[in-house]
């Protein structure tokens, strides 16, 4: 299931995208990641989000790219973060990362979201408008992800 579901690359910058939203994961060393389908592929039934992208043995983090609802992306990235089939795919660190079409004013289910995966996986909870480039061990801090 995960052969073709998962894809090594080790490119300058490691990309996913979808709807015209994306994530750019600085890897100015070329060292090995591993890109991997999550909805659809890994996970096809239940709150799932869209990428999980890893650095072997230092961190991994689920992206979710969507439109403007950011409490199903929450919950998207913490039921997917439980998944059986996702969480031997992490490596070290977890960050969560979701990339949305406009950011909601700080409301609860962002700070919500942000303190349970502060206290459940020692991980940082960003949401970013339409696109960004990011260092990925930044991203898994908790004052992540620049």
């Amino acid at each position: 299931m995960t052969a073709e579901c998962s894809e090594a690359v080790s490119h300058s910058k490691i990309k996913v995208e979808e709807n015209g939203r994306k994530a750019i994961f600085k890897n100015p060393e070329k060292e090995p990641y591993v890109r991997t389908l999550v909805d659809g592929c890994i996970v096809t039934e239940g709150p799932r989000t869209d990428y999980l992208v890893s650095k072997a043995g230092k961190a991994s983090v689920l992206v979710e790219l969507k439109g403007s609802d950011v409490a199903k992306a929450c919950e998207q990235l913490l039921a997917s973060a439980k998944h059986p089939n996702v969480k031997p795919l992490l490596e070290g660190r977890l960050g969560f990362l979701v990339i949305c079409s406009k950011y909601p004013r700080f409301d609860t289910f962002v700070a919500k979201a942000k303190q349970q995966c502060a206290k459940q996986h020692k991980a940082g909870f960003h949401v970013v408008c339409d696109q960004g480039e990011f260092d990925i061990e930044r991203v898994v801090e908790i004052d992540g992800p620049y």
